[in-house]
């Protein structure tokens, strides 16, 4: 009996997560909720079959599609962005999406795909910022001339599952005449961002004030770690737009544990934290003296 893989393909995979739907459920309540998470979701796909796309599937609170080529996966981004905007819903009802997406090869298995291409487009989603996208340089390039006035170059940065900094783009929406991203208090965000870190006595909180800590054997750290595992300037976490990310400087790497997921190397690379969680440095958490306890808010 031989081995059979199926053929890799081509696409641009684009995920787009819509933005404050947890605060929308809180607010106004399971039914309302539902009824405009599920009328702005229905909407995004229309965007994508109307440009050439297949919507793969739903991902939570928004969906993964793929797209024959990078300027059909860029001409739904600025659409997406539109039809959220266009809801007929008010100001308090109000959500938003990041989008993430890249051109490359992917695997098909019936009618889903996977691949590094796939993992790739998912991290960039969550690195967006509410009412932009991003993109790699390899995709942009594959862009027509139309698209180039309106991409901007982003610093080059680590992504968790990526052995080098990687080169991106942010789609600069709000610069495509009508399409005016409203920014701030405008989405449904009850609160500023907020992250909360716990280890042993000692607590750190940090928000739009105080937008980054660090972590480690230095006696002048945010949080001083005395793990001989540790490094000395072993971690970093910066708030970028309205996430948390958590920044790996170190020889020995950082153990992440999301609630609910398994646990992870992050070895000089970064990753977003969500939610409520824990890492160590240096060594995992079921066997660090020392976890740091991590809650977003």
């Amino acid at each position: 009996m031989s081995d059979f893989s199926p053929p890799a393909q081509e696409y641009a995979v684009l995920f787009a997560d819509l933005v404050g739907s947890t605060q929308l459920y809180q607010r106004v309540g399971d039914e309302v909720a539902f009824e405009v998470v599920d009328r702005s979701i229905r909407a995004m796909r229309v965007v994508v079959e109307a440009r050439s796309g297949r919507v793969v599937k739903h991902t939570g609170d928004g969906l993964m599609a793929v797209f024959p080529d990078a300027d059909s996966a860029a001409d739904a981004t600025l659409a997406i962005h539109q039809i959220i905007k266009e809801q007929p819903d008010g100001p308090d009802r109000r959500l938003a999406a990041r989008i993430g997406f890249h051109y490359g090869a992917v695997v098909a298995s019936g009618s889903d795909v996977f691949g590094d291409t796939v993992n790739f487009a998912a991290r960039l989603a969550e690195l967006a910022t509410p009412g932009k996208a991003i993109t790699s340089v390899e995709t942009a390039r594959r862009l027509g001339p139309e698209w180039r006035s309106i991409l901007h170059s982003l610093p080059p940065r680590i992504i968790r599952g990526v052995t080098r900094p990687v080169e991106l783009c942010e789609l600069m929406c709000e610069a495509m005449g009508e399409l005016t991203i409203v920014q701030g208090g405008h989405f449904l965000l009850d609160s500023e961002p907020e992250l909360r870190l716990y280890m042993d006595t000692q607590s750190v909180v940090l928000n739009s004030s105080r937008p980054s800590a660090r972590i480690g054997r230095d006696p002048t750290a945010d949080l001083v770690v005395g793990d001989s595992q540790s490094s000395r300037r072993h971690a970093e976490i910066e708030l970028r737009g309205d996430k948390f990310v958590l920044i790996d400087r170190s020889s020995n790497g950082t153990f992440v544990q999301i609630d609910g997921e398994r646990e992870f190397l992050l070895s000089r690379e970064e990753v977003v934290l969500r939610g409520r969680g824990h890492f160590a440095l240096g060594r995992s958490c079921a066997t660090n003296p020392q976890t740091v306890s991590f809650v977003c808010l």
